[in-house]
Formats: structure tokens, C-alpha cells, sequence
């Protein structure tokens, strides 16, 4: 069972993190290259809007194998003070996946037929992006601290204590 958790709790990881990173490197690069040839940047995140609202249902699905992953951990898993990091970042790092996954993206859906002629919506589909931003970077910064918690637990449990004479 601890087997099962941890290899779900990476591969959650591995995409919560490494793919969310990868998607806004992709994403800054493809509008910067679509803008360098003069196409307006409200249509070239229009053209690139469909790859991110594609991750969102990825990333929903990685949240939820995380959630799985560390209850399973929570049951079997000694409680250090390392783990309760984890779990923290772990379950914040779900939240804001949620959020963008079911609280940001459908909107964005379902504006991006009119950004590019309805100045409402352009400036709506900004504001959610906006705040996509944040919410998508948090997501980023707390699956790195849940992957990086145990390696930084294990190295300071087998720390020698030093004596004072």
C-alpha cells in the first residue's frame, strides 16, 4: 500500500510541477513568437488558450491522484514534522489545482469565442488569466515543496545532533 502511494504521490507530482512549469514555458514562448509576427496578443492567447483548458482537466486529474496518494500516506506513514510539511503543501498545492482546473478555466472556455470581438469579454478573459497566474504559480511552488519536504526530512533526521560539552 505505501508502494502504491508513493509511486501515485510521484507521478501527481511529476505533472503538478514538472508539467505545470512546462506549460507556461511553452505557453510565454508561443505568444512571444506569435506577437514577434505582429499577430495581437489577444489573438495569440486565443490560439493557445485550448492547450491550457486541455491541462486543466490533466491537472485535475493529477490533484485528485495526489489527494488519494496522501491519504493512503496519512495511514500508514510515520508523523514527522517533515510529513505534516508535506502534507500541508500537498493539500494546498490540490486546492489551488482545483481552482484553476474548476474555478478559472471553464469561464476562460467559454469567453474565448468572443475575446478577440467582444472588448467585455477580452477584458473579462484578462482578469481570469490574471489571476490563472497566481493561482497556476502557486501550484507550481507547492508541488515542488511537497516533492522536495522528504528529501530535505530524511537528510535532516539523519543528521548527527551535535553535543554541547
Amino acid at each position: 500500500m505505501r508502494t502504491l502511494s508513493e509511486i501515485l504521490r510521484a507521478i501527481s507530482l511529476s505533472i503538478l510541477f514538472g508539467g505545470s512549469a512546462m506549460v507556461v514555458f511553452v505557453a510565454v514562448t508561443l505568444v512571444k513568437a506569435q506577437t514577434a509576427q505582429g499577430i495581437p496578443v489577444a489573438e495569440a492567447a486565443a490560439a493557445n488558450a485550448p492547450a491550457f483548458v486541455s491541462y486543466g482537466k490533466i491537472l485535475l486529474g493529477a490533484s485528485v491522484a495526489l489527494l488519494i496518494a496522501e491519504v493512503l500516506a496519512a495511514l500508514k506513514e510515520p508523523k514527522t514534522k517533515a510529513f505534516f510539511v508535506r502534507l500541508v503543501a500537498s493539500f494546498i498545492c490540490i486546492v489551488t489545482a482545483m481552482i484553476f482546473s474548476l474555478a478559472i478555466v471553464p469561464p476562460m472556455e467559454k469567453l474565448l469565442p468572443s475575446i478577440k470581438t467582444d472588448s467585455a469579454a477580452h477584458a473579462q478573459f484578462q482578469e481570469l488569466h490574471e489571476s490563472s497566474r497566481k493561482v497556476f504559480g502557486a501550484t507550481i511552488v507547492f508541488a515542488l515543496i511537497s516533492l522536495l519536504t522528504p528529501i530535505f526530512g530524511a537528510a535532516c533526521a539523519n543528521k548527527p545532533k551535535s553535543t554541547e560539552s
